[in-house]
């Protein structure tokens, strides 16, 4: 007995296929963008935020009388930059999904923590340990690995006690705000790491970096 091939119905069954496939893209590139859009509301409103700590700053000079309210507020917003760099770095890294222009503005953020860090560090004695993390995504293989290495140093001596500030940027990103820190510090290749004001270039493990930190307090 003879089978006969019903085109029609693998047509129709290609066209649902597709059409499914299609919608997947849809929906995918519609989460996507819709993620950009959440980091691209919270940057500026983290950003409000660093503004206001910045003109009480200004407001006090010197003083150390707001101390307290420097640290509570500067951890928040330390919290919230660090939470947008992984939500970044998961868009880039599992989606393939890259925004450098928000990532730019991603790293102004970044650096004006940082120097608030600093600030508040020498202002108020806070005994945090300030980490950069430079890296590159073109060509750095190490990078990503350098990365993991910075955060198994970071949970195994916060664990202990230490309190670590981490800050990263893509140095090849053509970010002005990474470009004049890494110009501050003499970075020159990635990855390379600054701790508390001193840099260290090359891949380091966890262990090093644990030294390393340890030392610089």
């Amino acid at each position: 007995m003879e089978r006969t091939v019903s085109v029609p119905l693998y047509i129709g069954a290609f066209l649902m296929s597709l059409a499914v496939f299609l919608l997947g893209i849809y929906v995918g590139s519609t989460m996507n963008s819709s993620h950009l859009a959440s980091i691209s509301e919270d940057v500026s409103s983290v950003s409000d935020r660093v503004a206001s700590v910045q003109l009480i700053m200004l407001m006090e000079g010197n003083s150390s009388s707001f101390c307290s309210a420097y640290s509570s507020e500067l951890d928040a917003i330390d919290s919230e930059v660090e939470r947008m760099g992984y939500m970044l770095s998961y868009l880039e890294d599992e989606k393939g999904v890259y925004d450098n222009e928000l990532k730019k503005k991603y790293f102004v953020l970044e650096a004006e923590s940082y120097v608030l860090s600093k600030k508040v560090k020498s202002l108020c004695g806070d005994d945090s340990v300030l980490l950069i993390n430079f890296y590159s995504n073109q060509g750095c293989g190490q990078c990503k690995e350098q990365g993991t290495e910075i955060l198994e140093a970071r949970d195994a001596l916060e664990a202990e006690g230490t309190d670590i500030k981490l800050f990263s940027f893509d140095g090849e990103l053509n970010s002005s705000v990474a470009d004049a820190l890494a110009a501050q510090y003499g970075i020159t290749s990635y990855p390379s790491v600054v701790i508390n004001e001193k840099a260290y270039d090359g891949f380091r493990e966890a262990d090093a970096l644990k030294t390393l930190i340890k030392g610089s307090s």
